[in-house]
């Protein structure tokens, strides 16, 4: 029932901001969904970028550097958010999402995984907002949380504007099902060079 609901509600929405999206101000809205799904808008910006690709490929991989800038001034913001007012707006977005077992397993582990936790976050379909509020409320180094949000966030826009550009609008459909068997594998790639680089040079 609530799968059906955030269709229905993910529907509305698309068909709400769709304007925008072939507008003179697509680079400033993509900038902006990326900007506040990094902090607490629930719907990934993919559904909103992968459209705007389609209709503008001569612009993909600006579009992907709006939603990379768009998406890391928002884990940047959410970062701090976390840091110094978790309490008063981490928190209540954390208990909205039902994050609390997972803000506590990640707590475990976060000095030795920082990178690793960032960049999943980043890379994966887990909620990025999760991450970002989390890794400044758990003091993740900020350097080190900025590098891995900017790797991994490009890696992914970029990934899909390439096959955009490379394959046509039509490939994202393969992709899209496959998409979390080649995310599980990237990420095990990039923990196993991870852990060489760390524990064996």
């Amino acid at each position: 029932m609530f799968l059906s609901i955030y269709n229905k509600i993910k529907f509305l929405i698309i068909e709400k901001v769709k304007p925008f999206t072939e507008s003179k101000y697509s680079n400033p809205f993509i900038f902006f969904i990326c900007f506040i799904e990094a902090i607490i808008f629930p719907f990934p910006q993919e559904i909103f970028m992968i459209p705007m690709m389609a209709v503008n490929q001569k612009k993909i991989f600006k579009i992907a550097f709006y939603a990379l800038l768009g998406s890391t001034f928002g884990a940047i913001s959410a970062y701090f958010i976390g840091m110094y007012l978790f309490d008063l707006l981490g928190s209540p977005i954390i208990k909205f999402y039902n994050f609390e077992n997972e803000l506590s397993a990640f707590s475990e582990n976060i000095n030795d995984y920082g990178f690793i936790y960032v960049f999943v976050g980043g890379f994966s379909p887990i909620p990025f907002k999760l991450v970002t509020l989390s890794s400044g409320f758990l003091e993740v180094s900020f350097i080190i949380f900025l590098i891995a949000t900017i790797i991994s966030r490009g890696v992914r826009f970029y990934l899909i504007g390439f096959i955009i550009w490379k394959f046509g609008p039509h490939i994202l459909h393969a992709y899209e099902k496959r998409f979390n068997l080649y995310t599980v594998i990237f990420i095990l790639i990039v923990l196993l060079m991870y852990l060489i680089v760390k524990f064996y040079l």
